[in-house]
């Protein structure tokens, strides 16, 4: 469908997103990067920073579902 006869033209929608800096954990071994950074959604960032570091602190460390 070309652009020109898109039903919603006009629409706008807007996020606030903002960078956090968490441990993101690869895969279940442990394997991660210490200084990650990930673009979230600001309304998300402390729910998904305090999991990350909750996982990361498991031995060995885990990945958490929502990075």
């Amino acid at each position: 469908m070309e652009l020109c006869q898109y039903p919603c033209m006009g629409s706008i929608r807007e996020f606030h997103i903002t960078a956090i800096q968490i441990p993101i954990v690869y895969n279940k071994y442990g394997d991660h990067d210490p200084d990650g950074l990930l673009y979230v959604l600001e309304e998300d960032a402390e729910r998904i920073k305090e999991k990350a570091l909750c996982c990361y602190k498991q031995n060995p460390p885990q990945p958490y579902e929502g990075v």
